[in-house]
C-alpha cells in the first residue's frame, strides 16, 4: 500500500488475487449475529489472512485523534524511546511475528491509549490485543480506533477490556470460581503445596493474550470479538483442564505452578490442536451472562471491602494466613484446601468459629443459636474413626423457619457443596454455577436442591421429631452419609459413624450474592 499525506491507498486488488476471500466476505456481510458466532467458532475466516482483515475491519476510523496524539507525544520521530505505559506494568509486548517496526507501532498505539484513556490504570492484556489486531489493520490509526471501540464498550454482560486493577482482579476471582466448578482438583493441588492460589489465577487471561501461540490466539480473537469475555473464560478453563491432566503425574516436581502453567500454554500444540481446543471450550457448561455479571460484581464488592480501590494501580491483596489456625477437627493445611474450594469472594477473608462441640453445649438448640444469622458457613465433622468431611452452606440455616410444613424442606444455591478431607481429599459440587436460585419445599425453581439440606438432616439428625437432646447425652452422636443426586457424591464416610467433634465456621465480612440479588429484584 502507498501512503500520501494522511491517505492510504492500496495498490493491489485483493479480490482478484483471492476471489474466494471476496466471496466469503460477502457472505459475512449478509449473516446475522448467530451465524457470525458459528463462523468465528469454526474458523470460517481463519485463512487466508486477507479475509480476517476484512472481517474485523472497522469503518471510518477517527484518524485525526490518533495523529494528534502521535504529534503530541512523538513529534516528528518515527521511533518511540518512551518507557511503556504504566498500565502495562513494564510487561513485554508480544511479538506475534511482528518486526521491529511493527513492535514500535504497537508501542506508539499503547502510549496513545495511556494518554487518551486517563482513567485506565491497569490493563495487561492490551499489548497482546493491539499486536494481534495490528496484523489485520490498514495502519496504526485503524488499529487504534478498533481497540478503542473495545475499551469503550459499555454493556456489562458482554464487556471486553478491564481497565483497572479492581476490575481485573474481580475477573480473576470470577475465573477462579468457574475453575472450581469445571476443573476439580487443581485448587487442591495448588493449595496443598501452600502456593498462592489467587496469584496463580491472576495470570488466567495472560495464558490467552500473551502465552498462546499466534495461530491459537487469533482463533480465540475471532470468537472473542463476536461474543465478549465469556469466550476467554471458556478457553482458559479448557487450558486449565489440559494442564491439570498433564501436571497430575508430576506435581511433586513442580516448584512454581505459575511458571509451569505458562510454559505449558506456550507449548500447548504438543497436547491439543487449536480446533480441538475451541471444540472443548464451547462444550463447557457455563453460567448465564447475567449470573456471571452478578458473580463478577459480588467479587468486586468483596475486593472493595478488602481495601482495593478502582483508582489505585496494582496492589497486593493479602490472602488468609492459616499458620496459627486452630481446630479440633482439621489441620491448617486441610482448612487451606477447604478455603480454596469456597467461592473466591469469601476466601479473601478469615474463618470465624461459630460453633464447636468442644466449646459449646451439645444440643441442637445451642447449635442453631450459634450459627443462625451467618451466611455462608462451613460444617466440619470428625468421626471417632478419624474420618473428616463436611459441607459448605451458602444460605443461612434460619431459612428452615420460613416454611411451616411437615414435608421435607430444603434450601440452598448452586454454590453449596459437600467434601471429604480424610482419608481422601475431594469435593462434590454441581458443574454449573447458579448463585441465585433457592429451592423451597419441592418447588422447581432452577436446578433441584432437594438434597442440599438432606446432607445435614442425614448427618446431623435435623429431621422433624428428633429431640434436641440427641446431641446432649454426653455420648458421641451418630449419623450416616449416602449418595446424593444433587452433588453426584459417593458416601462421605465408609458407613454409619459416631461424631467425635463437630464445628461450624463462618466468614468475616462475607458478601452474599443471594442478598445482592434480592436487592436487585426489589
Amino acid at each position: 500500500m502507498l501512503q500520501l499525506g494522511d491517505e492510504v491507498w492500496t495498490v493491489v486488488d485483493w479480490e482478484k488475487i483471492d476471489p474466494e476471500a471476496a466471496e466469503k466476505y460477502q457472505q459475512i456481510l449478509q449473516s446475522d449475529h448467530q451465524q457470525l458466532k458459528a463462523m468465528g467458532r469454526h474458523g470460517y475466516w481463519a485463512m487466508p489472512h486477507t479475509l480476517r482483515a476484512k472481517a474485523i475491519k472497522t469503518v471510518h476510523p477517527e484518524r485525526e485523534i490518533y495523529y494528534e496524539l502521535c504529534t503530541k507525544l512523538f513529534g516528528e520521530h518515527k521511533l518511540s524511546s518512551h518507557p511503556v505505559p504504566e498500565y502495562m506494568e513494564a510487561a513485554e509486548i508480544p511479538r506475534y511475528c511482528l518486526n521491529k517496526y511493527g513492535l514500535n507501532s504497537v508501542k506508539k498505539i499503547l502510549l496513545c491509549f495511556g494518554n487518551y484513556f486517563l482513567d485506565m490504570n491497569y490493563c495487561p492484556i492490551l499489548p497482546a490485543l493491539v499486536s494481534l489486531i495490528l496484523h489485520f489493520s490498514m495502519d496504526e490509526a485503524e488499529c487504534f480506533y478498533s481497540v478503542a471501540r473495545l475499551i469503550c464498550y459499555t454493556d456489562p454482560n458482554k464487556r471486553y477490556i478491564d481497565q483497572t486493577f479492581l476490575m481485573y482482579r474481580a475477573s480473576c476471582m470470577t475465573f477462579g470460581d468457574l475453575a472450581n466448578k469445571c476443573c476439580r482438583g487443581i485448587r487442591k493441588l495448588i493449595a496443598s503445596s501452600h502456593q498462592n492460589l489467587f496469584e496463580f489465577y491472576s495470570d488466567w487471561i495472560m495464558w490467552i493474550f500473551a502465552d498462546l501461540p499466534f495461530t491459537y490466539a487469533i482463533r480465540v480473537l475471532d470468537a472473542y470479538l463476536l461474543e465478549g469475555y465469556k469466550v476467554l473464560y471458556r478457553v482458559a478453563l479448557t487450558l486449565l483442564g489440559l494442564y491439570k491432566a498433564s501436571v497430575s503425574s508430576r506435581v511433586a516436581d513442580v516448584e512454581d505452578f505459575r511458571t509451569d502453567m505458562k510454559k505449558f500454554v506456550q507449548n500447548v500444540a504438543r497436547h491439543c490442536s487449536v480446533e480441538k481446543l475451541l471444540e472443548k471450550a464451547f462444550q463447557i457448561q457455563m453460567a448465564t451472562r447475567r449470573e456471571l455479571n452478578l458473580l463478577f460484581n459480588a467479587n468486586k464488592d468483596s475486593l472493595i471491602q478488602k481495601g482495593v480501590s478502582s483508582h489505585q494501580k496494582r496492589q497486593s491483596v493479602e490472602s488468609v494466613d492459616f499458620t496459627n489456625f486452630s481446630s479440633s477437627v482439621v489441620t491448617g493445611t486441610e482448612m487451606r484446601v477447604v478455603w480454596a474450594w469456597i467461592p473466591s469472594r469469601f476466601a479473601l477473608f478469615s474463618p470465624i468459629r461459630l460453633y464447636s462441640t468442644v466449646e459449646h453445649n451439645r444440643s441442637l438448640a445451642s447449635f442453631y443459636s450459634h450459627i443462625e444469622g451467618h451466611e455462608p458457613a462451613v460444617l466440619l465433622i470428625k468421626t471417632v474413626d478419624e474420618e473428616v468431611f463436611g459441607a459448605f452452606l451458602s444460605t443461612d440455616m434460619i431459612e428452615r423457619r420460613k416454611h411451616d410444613t411437615e414435608t421435607l424442606t430444603f434450601f440452598g444455591t448452586g454454590e453449596c457443596f459437600v467434601f471429604t478431607l480424610r482419608p481422601r481429599m475431594e469435593h462434590y459440587q454441581q458443574a454449573v454455577i447458579n448463585i441465585m436460585t433457592r429451592g423451597i419445599s419441592g418447588q422447581q425453581n432452577g436446578p433441584s436442591y432437594s438434597n442440599d439440606i438432606s446432607l445435614i438432616q442425614n448427618v446431623f439428625f435435623l429431621r422433624r421429631g428428633w429431640r434436641p437432646c440427641t446431641m446432649s447425652t454426653g455420648r458421641p452422636a451418630g449419623g450416616y452419609s449416602e449418595v446424593c443426586e444433587t452433588f453426584k457424591n459417593v458416601p462421605l464416610c465408609k458407613g454409619p459413624f459416631k461424631i467425635q467433634s463437630l464445628e461450624v465456621w463462618g466468614i468475616q465480612n462475607s458478601i452474599s450474592c443471594c442478598h445482592l440479588f434480592n436487592t436487585i429484584i426489589k
